[in-house]
């Protein structure tokens, strides 16, 4: 199991981060799980596929048994902090017993499943057998019909009402291992899923906050403002924006904004799961600015699926002047959040001859969680200029190590030699 999870967390790691996606591990003693299709880096399976290429091939023949362990809550990351995978002779921590049956039995790991419980939800009701549901770890009371396929749902204790969450996943792996042992005394050849319905359990105003996001259409939302990292956060519940400062050219005078007392989120906020815009405001005795930045969310028919981008970016000074910036180059993947240390040239020039850059700024505006930025998709392309002077370098050292080889090809040997018994050799000069 350890080189399973640690490809697992591997694969995490380029993963989009959404609650939805949650991994899922199975194991069987009935068959050999070599047959399913392997996971690709950062690769997400939805919830049809789960069913169609793994769920269904298990449940075939009168030893396709399968048990569904679901808890409320597992992610990665709960790998990483309690299964102890890093470490060489790990007896898999408080996954112990699960860590045992992927040793020991086929095994396969899937780092990124798109609901997985909904995928179980829905094969209950078309499943061609038994359906057992099981509360806990007894299933000493459950009809195994051994003439055709059981599926068997064991709902695991929450992890959200444990006192302690390391305990918690400790009890559920016991109640995990006592189930797989009554299975194998009583003879019954099974293969399990060890999975859950979130990656994430949100608290009730949480998922209250999450609700309003995506029912919301146009409503006054507070801002947070913050001092971070020697910036500014503007927490638009919906909407995370970071700036550091804000250098701004408008009829030849220069201004730099970097002042946290004078930055101010408008409470203007619209937000829907594919469009978010926002206003960010600078009130200043010398200038006031107010910036307006439109995003969206690409969809399946769009050229830039997959993505966010910034579509449109208006500034304002002194409600008097206004431009349009260019920022159509602001775009990250869906679950990340965008990042610029120096974001500059971003004016259109459409009448206000205003120059505007930014020194710091992230935008997250879609898969805000616990008012924390995802991982930073980074304006640094993969090319820089110190990559492509060393690339350079390396061409004209090669270059120069070609023409001295081919020089030193091009010395011919000696084809004539005295013999000091012999006449001496004469060479003429014409020779």
């Amino acid at each position: 199991m350890e080189e399973g999870l640690r490809k697992l967390i591997i694969l995490s790691c380029i993963s989009f981060a959404f609650s939805s996606k949650v991994p899922v591990l199975l194991w069987s003693s009935s068959r050999s799980l070599a047959d399913l299709p392997q996971t690709n880096s950062g690769k997400t399976i939805v919830s049809t596929d789960f069913t169609q290429h793994y769920l269904n091939p298990l449940t075939k023949g009168k030893d396709g048994n399968l048990v569904v362990f679901v808890q409320d809550k597992l992610s990665l990351q709960d790998f990483t902090q309690h299964a102890d995978v890093y470490n060489p002779e790990s007896d898999g921590g408080v996954f112990k017993n699960i860590k045992g049956f992927m040793d020991e039995l086929s095994s396969v790991s899937l780092p990124s499943v798109h609901l997985p419980s909904l995928a179980v939800d829905d094969m209950t009701k078309t499943f061609k057998g038994k359906v057992h549901q099981v509360e806990g770890h007894d299933i000493g009371k459950v009809n195994i019909d051994s003439n055709v396929p059981n599926l068997i749902i064991v709902t695991l204790t929450s992890i959200l009402d444990s006192p302690n969450e390391k305990e918690g996943f400790r009890r559920n792996d016991e109640a995990i291992g006592k189930v797989i042992r009554q299975l194998s005394k009583g003879g019954v050849r099974y293969t399990a899923v060890y999975t859950a319905r979130d990656s994430q359990v949100v608290s009730g105003a949480e998922n209250k906050a999450a609700l309003t996001k995506r029912r919301l259409l146009s409503t006054d939302m507070p801002t947070n403002i913050t001092k971070i990292a020697n910036g500014t956060l503007l927490n638009f519940t919906c909407v995370l924006v970071y700036i550091r400062s804000i250098n701004i050219v408008a009829n030849n005078v220069s201004y730099y904004l970097n002042d946290t007392n004078k930055f101010i989120g408008s409470n203007l906020v619209n937000c829907t799961n594919d469009t978010a815009e926002v206003h960010v405001i600078y009130d200043d005795p010398q200038l006031k600015m107010d910036m307006s930045m439109n995003m969206t969310m690409g969809n399946a028919s769009s050229a830039y699926s997959g993505y966010w981008k910034v579509n449109s970016t208006t500034i304002t000074l002194n409600d008097s002047v206004t431009d349009n910036l260019r920022m159509d180059s602001v775009s990250a993947p869906e679950g990340f959040s965008y990042h610029c240390s120096s974001l500059a040239g971003l004016t259109k020039h459409t009448g206000g001859n205003v120059t505007v850059s930014f020194d710091g700024f992230q935008l997250q505006p879609f898969g805000v969680k616990n008012s924390k930025f995802s991982d930073g998709w980074d304006c640094i392309p993969f090319f820089t200029e110190v990559i492509w002077m060393g690339i350079i370098a390396m061409l004209v050292v090669t270059l120069i190590l070609l023409f001295g080889f081919s020089m030193l090809s091009s010395i011919n040997t000696q084809d004539r030699f005295d013999d000091p018994k012999g006449k001496t050799i004469t060479v003429n000069v014409s020779d």
